[in-house]
């Protein structure tokens, strides 16, 4: 079992200033200057379209019109296609060097889902991969309710996965999320049928990657 570092940001974090702290911790693993790290982050609402994103065909709206609904738009360089996140959906970047993994990026994403499905079995819920290109996620019956999409330069990843557990799912009638044609999804929230707030889950989140990857947390220093 090795050590890492867990930086929890408090309050909602704006997509860029997030992506600029990943960049920073990439650079510093890189260099042997830190452990592995995971943030755990509450975005501002965004559509993020990654490197196989096709905005003609996933963008239902004007860009002024997700502009007016307070959704900014990105594009990035992790893979995948368009994704949401916003406040009440927990967002996971784990900052790790694969080459003490295995340099399995197959396996990493594999390991991504099997910690989102332990999460929700701390909430009593099922969640299943589905077996098919493009499907990576996990999945309530044939609702979708985490998205993953990641990024892994000279072995050190960065982005990873969001798991909707409570807010407006109203969100995804504005977009294609994940190129997948309209297919549902889901949250916690939803599938339970009451409030559950992010607190409800981290911990769940915590324990099963620590599981699931071998690791014990401790929080990341951050000077005053």
């Amino acid at each position: 079992m090795s050590g890492a570092y867990l930086y929890e940001l408090p309050g909602t974090t704006p997509y860029g200033e997030a992506l600029t702290i990943q960049q920073d911790l990439a650079g510093a693993r890189s260099q042997q200057a830190i452990p592995d790290v995971v943030m755990l982050v509450e975005h501002d609402p965004v559509i993020s379209l990654g490197s196989r994103a096709v905005p003609a065909e996933e963008l239902l709206l004007a860009a002024v019109e997700y502009a007016s609904r307070g959704i900014d738009l990105v594009e990035v360089s992790r893979g995948g296609r368009s994704t949401y996140h916003g406040p009440g959906q927990q967002v996971c970047y784990p900052i790790l060097d694969l080459h003490e993994r295995g340099k399995d990026l197959h396996r990493y994403v594999h390991n991504l889902e099997e910690v989102i499905i332990r999460t929700l079995a701390g909430q009593g819920l099922e969640g299943r991969r589905v077996d098919e290109h493009d499907f990576s996620g996990v999945w309530v019956e044939d609702r979708k309710i985490a998205s993953i999409g990641v990024r892994c330069a000279r072995w050190i990843t960065t982005h990873g996965f969001a798991l909707n557990v409570d807010f407006d799912l109203g969100v995804y009638d504005t977009f294609d999320a994940c190129g997948l044609g309209g297919a549902p999804f889901t949250s916690v929230a939803r599938e339970l049928g009451r409030p559950v707030a992010l607190d409800e889950v981290r911990p769940d989140l915590i324990a099963a990657f620590e599981q699931v990857f071998d690791v014990t947390f401790d929080p990341l220093p951050v000077a005053a």
